[in-house]
């Protein structure tokens, strides 16, 4: 039994009670995240202030649901002891993944609404909203400007008396707070004095420049907050995929230093994608009667299941927070591309022999450069990027482009294309040091390269020279179990987290014979370049001597 306060207490009783399907996560949450904070003598929890706030109920369409009354009572409720200082909340940042179709975007609205109001009581607070299309962003802005503006005839003269909506922005009138629009690709979002920043959608993220502007305008405003409320999703490597990491540390053990409160819900076994009352423990929403509909929507999509199979790893990401790679189109599962980061298996020592690849499809976008080194199964890899300052693609990558440049894994060329003497140069300055047997690059690219490559004595066009591999699907179709066995044998190393991008970016495709050749996921901001220039090399790969015996080779080349 407990007495914190009676949503607390409800959401405590149904989890610890068994009395709804719940993930491990849950259990977790408040047996390390929650319940020891509650009891610590300096924390209270202001009952009075999460009545007030849930009484703004009134003015909305729908009721919440036990799992946000619950959320809400610790966002707004929970407070901290601090002698001689103002008391401040307790939790400055939620951390909130749920399935798709639970209801989120109302619960943001509800949370903005009230962070506005003269409930909250904070003068100047204003709400940032951030997702990654305006589209999306303006949802929640749109519905509760909406509430204003088709106010129910009771509460139409306190509402018009206290809020006024405006095309992006909603404004708590007595607060002087507004609630408003942000996107990832929205500029100048320093200065923006903001209370609350609230990131919807965040699996999208693989950037977190914006999010750190923001972030760095936190904390001028008492009660600051920082809000996820996200279904999981099916980039690897992005901000999410970072949290979770730090959620799973957070829910391990209680730390009183920790100020983060995770809320997750997701299944916890893939076959459990089968059974719709499993489903709930990634949708707690779906035990309600008024989600019957979303129910029923679900159970047609796992009777359909078998006949729409390119749907599967959507289901499993959006509706349960379990997210898989498509086996008919994955490269590799993420873990084992997060494996190719590990240390390198042996030392690259000087005069060592390698292979290289380069991918150089737009002269104006991206290009990949990698050399491929080989000792027994282990294969380890050094890689660089070049990419163009006026790529018309740039801007729309949420990628941590500027992170790889100050760790000297890419290169920005201030020019309007990338001259072919800058990747070659760069296989040049590597020829001083180790022995590059074979470059292996594209049958059709190859000539915008041959220039510059015959300067430092690799030509294409000489049949007495085999140091340059024009590489054509056969190859690549011939290569590619070799990297499949590569990838789940974990004998790649020495990777940087730009290739693991890549790489997370390619898809295989298959022919009517069931070859294997690799493609983009997203033929426009799925950048490949580096991993398809590692394909390129390793289609060399049987050039290279198994035993890396190190012959006494004549490295001074010439360089531009």
């Amino acid at each position: 039994m407990t007495n914190y306060e009676p949503n607390i207490d409800e959401w405590i009783y149904l989890i610890k009670g068994n009395h709804i399907e719940h993930c491990r996560e849950q259990e977790l949450a408040l047996d390390n995240n929650i319940i020891p904070v509650l009891e610590r003598p300096d924390v209270y929890v202001d009952a009075d202030r999460i009545q007030k706030g849930l009484s703004l109920q009134k003015y909305f369409p729908y009721q919440l649901l036990a799992w946000e009354k619950y959320q809400f009572a610790i966002i707004a409720g929970v407070f901290l002891q601090q002698p001689g200082m103002e008391d401040d909340i307790y939790f400055h940042e939620i951390r909130d993944i749920i399935g798709r179709g639970a209801g989120k975007n109302g619960f943001i609205d509800f949370l903005a609404f009230y962070f506005i109001s003269p409930y909250h009581g904070v003068k100047g607070y204003n709400v940032d909203l951030i997702a990654n299309g305006e589209d999306q962003a303006a949802t929640s802005i749109t519905d509760v400007g909406d509430l204003i503006r088709n106010a129910d005839p009771r509460y139409e003269k306190q509402l018009n008396a206290n809020f006024k909506a405006y095309g992006e922005k909603v404004v708590g009138k007595k607060m002087n707070a507004a609630f408003r629009l942000n996107t990832t690709s929205t500029k100048n979002k320093d200065s923006k004095r903001t209370g609350c920043v609230i990131y919807d959608e965040k699996h999208q993220y693989m950037d977190t420049r914006n999010m750190n502007t923001l972030h760095s305008g936190l904390g001028k405003m008492k009660w600051y907050r920082e809000i996820t409320i996200t279904t999981d999703g099916h980039i690897r490597g992005g901000v999410l995929d970072d949290e979770k990491g730090q959620n799973e540390v957070i829910l391990r053990e209680y730390n009183p230093d920790n100020r983060t409160f995770v809320n997750w819900f997701r299944i916890e076994k893939e076959e459990e994608w089968k059974d719709i009352d499993k489903i709930v423990k990634a949708n707690p929403s779906l035990v309600d009667p008024s989600f019957s509909p979303l129910r029923q929507c679900i159970k047609d999509e796992i009777v359909k299941m078998p006949f729409t199979p390119d749907y599967y790893p959507e289901f499993l990401a959006k509706r349960c927070n379990f997210p898989i790679s498509d086996p008919q189109m994955a490269v590799a599962e993420w873990a084992d591309i997060l494996e190719c980061t590990k240390e390198p298996a042996f030392e690259l020592k000087t005069g060592m022999s390698c292979v290289g690849g380069v991918d150089y499809t737009k002269t104006n976008d991206f290009c990949g450069c990698v050399l491929t080194f080989r000792k027994g199964r282990d294969i380890v890899n050094m890689h660089h990027t070049f990419i163009c300052k006026k790529s018309k693609d740039l801007p729309h990558i949420h990628a941590p482009i500027d992170k790889w440049v100050e760790q000297g894994v890419c290169t920005i060329v201030g020019d309007v294309e990338i001259s072919p003497d800058i990747p070659v140069q760069w296989f040049a300055e590597q020829r001083l040091k180790y022995n590059i047997l074979m470059i292996g690059i594209d049958n059709y690219r190859y000539t915008w390269l041959n220039k510059a490559f015959k300067k430092i004595g690799f030509d294409a066009y000489d049949k007495d020279d085999k140091r340059i591999y024009l590489v054509r699907p056969s190859d690549i179709v011939k290569a590619s179990p070799v990297i499949n066995s590569a990838f789940l044998q974990h004998s790649i190393s020495g990777w940087d987290r730009m290739m693991c991008w890549y790489t997370n970016n390619s898809k295989k495709i298959l022919d009517n014979k069931g070859n294997i050749s690799y493609g983009k996921i997203d033929p426009k901001l799925r950048k490949t370049d580096g991993f398809m220039a590692w394909v390129a090399s390793m289609c060399c790969i049987d050039f290279l001597p198994e035993i890396n015996d190190f012959p006494s080779i004549d490295l001074n080349v010439a360089t531009f």
